[in-house]
């Protein structure tokens, strides 16, 4: 389960395995959710899922926008994948979402796949920074804001 992937532990702030239920729970309280839009990613053939994907639609300094989160499974890092999971989460969000004009993305500042990740598909750093607590380093770490503006003219 990706969840379950070491890495995906580690860069969601966790220091062990979720026990099987309560993710199955929290799962399905995602999905019944408004403001939340899932995808899950597979790679070529293969039952298992290679990544996931979400969209928050929030409200921030009044203007509604497009918050990603995303991860892919440690077996697939290198194949290009999250690359495209951002991709999609532009394309998507460029042509589905019409009312959204930003996407953002806070990484945490030593996840230097993620930010080479988003500057490769056209985001900016905004300079803006958050601390945040993460378990597994019982301690805080800083964050950065990335963003995509959508040019719709």
């Amino acid at each position: 389960m990706l969840r379950c992937d070491e890495e995906n532990i580690y860069w969601t702030g966790y220091r062990e395995k979720p026990d099987r239920g309560k993710l199955y729970s929290w799962y399905l309280e995602q999905l019944k959710r408004t403001d939340r839009i899932m995808f899950l990613v597979k790679a070529d053939s293969l039952d298992e899922p290679a990544g996931y994907l979400y969209l928050d639609i929030v409200k921030n300094n009044g203007e509604i926008v497009a918050e990603t989160g995303h991860g892919v499974n440690s077996k697939y890092k290198g194949r290009g994948i999250g690359t495209q999971i951002i991709k999609f989460a532009v394309d998507y969000t460029t042509n589905e979402l019409k009312h959204i004009n930003k996407i953002d993305g806070w990484i945490l500042e030593d996840n230097v796949g993620s930010i080479k990740n988003v500057l490769k598909n056209g985001y900016i750093e905004t300079g803006e920074k958050k601390r945040v607590f993460i378990d597994e380093k019982n301690g805080f770490k800083n964050m950065k804001r990335y963003i995509y503006e959508i040019n719709r003219r």
